[in-house]
């Protein structure tokens, strides 16, 4: 508890400090009237399949479709795609589970070594958002056997932007604490016999929405 509300105060004064550069230097989807959003979309050169996805006529899950368009989210873009992709990347984290969950895991961390500054700017002033991320690249580190000084080295040297230096630290703190509770809960859930891989999807589809709830109860 003591923990979380230290990040939670971390994350007040970086929301300050974030508030002008945040609104100068980087543009994001939601923050576009609809009007704005058709404009742009008029011009975009986008994968037919990512498209389909933005419009609710497909879903994800694990298979070789899904993989390609988590690859082109993924992709180092700039402009309106960027926006886009980025939109659609936060709406597939927010209701991500089971074996979708899974293969997530990696695609985040992905994105943000490819988008730092446009991802922990982003995430300075939208905490559930982060939270989301937080928690899926913390399974990734925990069931490669990696730690947060890991993660830390190889994402640190692409953190350029003030905005993003400053809150990369209480994103880094995040990240840590969903690891601190996977390690708390090993063997807690898991049954005789069952495999590493079976714990990590079921520790997925049980505990995300409940990290979720767990941080908008502290705000």
């Amino acid at each position: 508890r003591k923990e979380m509300n230290r990040l939670l105060l971390c994350l007040v004064i970086t929301f300050y400090i974030c508030n002008i550069s945040y609104a100068e230097k980087f543009q994001y989807w939601d923050e576009l009237s609809d009007n704005s959003k058709s404009e742009i979309i008029k011009y975009l050169n986008v994968d037919e399949n990512v498209m389909m996805l933005y419009l609710h006529k497909i879903t994800l899950s694990d298979d070789n479709v899904s993989v390609a368009i988590l690859d082109t989210l993924c992709t180092q873009t700039e402009g309106g795609k960027r926006m886009l992709y980025f939109y659609i990347m936060n709406e597939i984290v927010k209701c991500a589970d089971g074996a979708l969950a899974e293969l997530l895991c990696d695609y985040c961390i992905k994105y943000i070594n490819e988008n730092t500054d446009y991802a922990l700017t982003y995430f300075s002033k939208h905490p559930d958002v982060a939270n989301g991320y937080s928690i899926l690249i913390a399974a990734e580190l925990y069931y490669n056997n990696k730690n947060i000084i890991f993660y830390k080295q190889n994402v640190i040297h692409h953190v350029k932007d003030k905005c993003a230096k400053d809150y990369f630290p209480v994103f880094l703190k995040e990240i840590e604490h969903e690891l601190n509770l996977l390690t708390q809960s090993e063997g807690i859930n898991e049954s005789p016999g069952e495999s590493p891989a079976n714990h990590r999807d079921r520790f997925l589809i049980l505990n995300l929405p409940e990290r979720e709830k767990e941080l908008n109860h502290d705000e």
